[in-house]
This record gives C-alpha cells, sequence and structure tokens, in this order.
C-alpha cells in the first residue's frame, strides 16, 4: 500500500469554487488507517513535483 497520494478537491475562496491538490500521508493506527493533509497547491504539477521527493525519486 503506498504511503503518498494526490487528492484532487473543491474548496472555497469565498464563494468561488477552487480546485486544490492535496499531497496526503497514510497514518496506520492499530487497526485501521487515515489520510492527513501534507500541502495543498493549485497545479496537479506542483503538488506531482512535492510527491516525487517524498517518495524519492
Amino acid at each position: 500500500m503506498e504511503r503518498y497520494r494526490i487528492v484532487k478537491e473543491i474548496r472555497y475562496s469565498g464563494c468561488i469554487p477552487i480546485v486544490v491538490y492535496f499531497v496526503q500521508v497514510r497514518k496506520d493506527k492499530r487497526i485501521s488507517s487515515e489520510w492527513v493533509n501534507v500541502k495543498g497547491f493549485d497545479t496537479y504539477k506542483r503538488a506531482k513535483e512535492l510527491l516525487d521527493v517524498l517518495n524519492g525519486d
């Protein structure tokens, strides 16, 4: 199972919807796990750059 991922979410700046790409890390618990946001970006390219750094590519 992967440790980092990118998810696309719709957030609001006032009343204007914007697309945000979040890099998330998986936090393991005893029985389950949860995904926690590390950083949000306005472009997929910038999120992918951080993902590559975190994965060591």
